[in-house]
């Protein structure tokens, strides 16, 4: 049954924004281990602004939608949360430094800052094993090299979830899915 307020096209749309933006993020998480001091900016930065851009393609094509579709423009602006806005050229903000002197468990000067104690917060928890991390991160390798149809891609992933990754990767090719080659 189709969905009436969400057209054909517009779904096969999003699963392919959010499956790209999926691969860029997964990029991030391969370029946060990355060693090069001149390496590790750069590459973050562009895959993480990538990421942000095709997302924000996505809400740009949903805003449409939904105009077309008679939402009110006030109401628009509110569910897009306009007041949360802010420009790159803007970043980083105080508030961003903050957080990182929480994360990092720098002093501050307003220890009272709700993003300095957000920061602390994550700090306490860096080491924690988070075995859903680590299995959504598998599946999203092993889905990738099964759309890949390339098993070796998942030779490049972080060994604590190469297994898990391979295991995903076994499972999806036992169930009788067969991955088509990359065009």
């Amino acid at each position: 049954m189709e969905n009436e307020f969400m057209p054909e096209e517009l779904h096969a749309v999003t699963a392919r924004l959010v499956t790209e933006t999926v691969d860029r993020l997964q990029e991030v998480l391969l370029y946060s281990r990355a060693t090069s001091e001149l390496e590790w900016p750069r590459m973050l930065l562009y895959r993480t602004t990538d990421a942000q851009d095709t997302l924000g393609v996505l809400v740009g094509l949903y805003a449409a939608h939904a105009l077309r579709a008679g939402c009110d423009p006030v109401d628009l602006r509110r569910y897009l949360q306009t007041r949360q806005q802010v420009a790159r050229t803007e970043l980083p903000r105080r508030q961003e430094f903050d957080y990182l002197d929480g994360l990092r468990g720098r002093p501050i000067g307003d220890a009272g800052s709700s993003h300095y104690i957000t920061g602390k917060v994550h700090r306490e928890h860096v080491g924690d094993s988070d075995r859903h991390r680590e299995w959504t991160l598998a599946c999203i390798h092993a889905l990738r090299a099964f759309a890949c149809a390339d098993p070796d891609e998942l030779d490049e992933v972080p060994a604590s979830i190469r297994t898990k990754a391979r295991r995903v990767y076994a499972t999806l090719v036992y169930e009788g899915s067969e991955p088509e080659p990359a065009a």
